[in-house]
């Protein structure tokens, strides 16, 4: 299959601090620095040492690496360092890591935006982008007219866009706002109408950067489905997100990114000895910082309060000894605890647990829909609800649970709590239990269940070969 996108030796070097400074400019902000500094010692809000800028300095989180500082060129550092990358047609590659590791930058580049400093890029066909909230639109015109607009900055001609105008606005699901400015649209109808342009507009690659999260869920589902139907059509699609759960679900292929460089390729190259999966890149990078959390715990004085009916007071991970604890065996029980006050009386509603695994699926759904909570509204007071996940169930892995406060059918009164509490699933590779006597690898599944099997043997019309009827091979 041919390259849609060949990338070799891309580098992008950025300055650290201001760019395209003036003299004056200096010096008028050095006058501001020795001013200030002054001034705070006057008021013995500042010791007089010169390492006091450098002590506040140390207390900022450090994004850039020491790798990616320059030895050429003093206060540079790489954004992007020696990509080497090619992106066969019709593969719909994911791109993950922290923020600050490159993936915009290596959009923006793609895009044209941005120039590199070192290497090249070559593409084949039209490229449509979609980056930021509003870009290619203009705030005073309306949803039409900016659906002409942003398809010419994409290099489309008129009668195409025409074309594909009741398309573009029946996607959007915007009716009458589409006659509105956009100045006056949310951020979610801004990206409505982004995102309908951008997919409906001809084109052979389609690069998307994480702006699909300010979407309410049946848009990114609608989206999502889109986005699999172009690239079934031969399409080349780039998508950039934190959520990889949808990283899992769009994508045939992943990198990992970080401090500017390619450090994981779900794509076998000549140089792998294994293949890894789109989830093993997700798995790994969620594994990365993890840290489990077994227990989580709101002060009195500041509650997760719900609607002012339900303060969500703690939600822990114990053992069957009622240990909290965020480390198990296969073949331990897991206990699930919420602790919750209602403040409103006759106030009805459902607890509902998520178990989701590192990559962000759904594993399982549990309610606490029990007849005589269903039946009539609750009483005040304070509840202690427990849930039991028996073992064996989980594979071995990462896992977190995400709660929601579920009150009757109206969707947008819940109170969802995501990743509230994580745990790990270790396999001690015990010779008893789910595992028994197989000791390799264990195949991937979602679940590892200890399921029944009942074994009977027939030998009364089995044959047993002699030494003489067996067939040897040459």
């Amino acid at each position: 299959m041919s390259w849609s996108i060949h990338i070799e030796n891309l580098c992008k070097q950025y300055q650290i601090g201001n760019t395209n400074t003036t003299a004056a400019e200096l010096i008028n902000k050095k006058l501001k620095q020795i001013f200030l500094f002054s001034e705070l010692r006057k008021r013995n809000k500042l010791p007089a040492n010169k390492e006091t800028s450098s002590s506040i300095a140390q207390e900022g989180r450090t994004v850039i690496d020491p790798s990616q500082l320059s030895a050429d060129y003093p206060n540079h550092f790489w954004a992007l360092k020696d990509i080497n990358l090619e992106i066969e047609a019709g593969e719909r590659l994911g791109i993950i890591g922290q923020n600050g590791c490159g993936k915009s930058t290596l959009l923006k580049i793609l895009s044209r935006i941005v120039t590199p400093t070192k290497g090249f890029f070559r593409f084949r066909g039209r490229l449509i982008s979609l980056l930021e909230i509003g870009t290619g639109f203009h705030g005073e015109l309306t949803g039409r007219e900016n659906i002409f607009l942003n398809g010419t900055i994409m290099g489309m001609k008129i009668h195409e866009i025409k074309n594909r105008l009741h398309q573009i606005i029946e996607f959007s699901e915007l009716g009458s706002m589409i006659d509105t400015p956009v100045k006056r649209y949310s951020s979610g109808m801004y990206i409505r109408l982004a995102f309908a342009v951008a997919a409906h507009l001809e084109s052979e690659i389609l690069i998307i950067d994480e702006v699909l999260a300010v979407g309410d869920a049946e848009f990114q589902r609608k989206c999502t489905e889109k986005m699999l139907g172009l690239a079934n059509q031969g399409r080349t699609l780039i998508f950039v997100s934190h959520d990889m759960d949808a990283v899992n679900r769009i994508c045939n292929r992943a990198i990992r990114m970080s401090h500017g460089r390619i450090i994981g390729d779900s794509k076998l190259n000549a140089n792998s000895v294994s293949k890894s999966s789109v989830i093993d890149i997700t798995r790994d990078y969620l594994r990365s910082g993890a840290k489990y959390k077994s227990e989580q715990v709101w002060p009195s004085h500041s509650p997760m309060r719900f609607l002012n009916c339900v303060e969500l007071n703690c939600v822990r991970l114990l053992d069957s000894e009622s240990k909290v604890r965020a480390n198990y065996d296969l073949n331990e029980t897991i206990i699930i605890e919420v602790d919750f006050t209602i403040i409103k009386k006759d106030y009805p509603f459902n607890l509902h647990l998520y178990l989701k695994d590192g990559s962000g699926r759904v594993i399982l759904v549990s309610m606490d829909n029990h007849a005589w909570l269903s039946q009539k509204p609750r009483p005040l007071g304070n509840y202690i609800e427990r849930c039991k996940l028996y073992s064996p169930l989980l594979n071995s892995g990462d896992y977190h649970i995400d709660i929601e406060f579920w009150p009757g059918k109206v969707l947008e009164n819940r109170l969802v709590v995501n990743s509230v509490v994580s745990f790990e699933v270790k396999d001690s590779s015990v010779s008893d239990g789910v595992r028994g006597n197989w000791t390799n690898e264990w195949p991937n599944s979602l679940i590892r269940p200890q399921l029944h099997w009942s074994v009977s043997i027939n030998n009364k019309s089995c044959h047993v070969l002699k030494e003489d009827e067996l067939i040897v091979e040459k």
